[in-house]
């Protein structure tokens, strides 16, 4: 069986759950040339969906019909952390280790 031919039945098989589940209609035309109008019937559609198989086959027509695409996060430079120049005047500048508690002054 062809793709085009598998991919019109899983949409007549989607309008006619929705129909008999729902009592609702979906414009299959508007569904596959619409993202937009995808998106919101589809969301609409898995909110009142009481059935599995109903939900199972939203999540199908999203695979279809809307690709999920990941948006490329916007990279922030991370500002380079540099430490402070030692004190001239204190050559025995204290640091202090966590590792040990309180005992662990240097």
């Amino acid at each position: 069986m062809t793709k085009q031919m598998e991919t019109a039945q899983l949409l007549a098989r989607f309008k006619l759950q929705v129909k008999r589940a729902l009592g609702q209609s979906v414009d299959l035309e508007r569904l596959t040339r619409e993202p937009s109008y995808a998106r919101q019937r589809l969301s609409e559609i898995e909110e009142a969906a009481e059935e599995e198989e109903l939900l199972v086959m939203v999540l199908r027509m999203r695979d279809l019909l809307l690709p999920f695409t990941p948006e490329v996060a916007e990279v922030v430079p991370v500002a380079e952390v540099v430490p402070a120049p030692p004190e001239e005047g204190n050559k025995t500048s204290e640091i202090r280790s966590y590792l040990m508690g309180a005992r662990a002054w240097r």
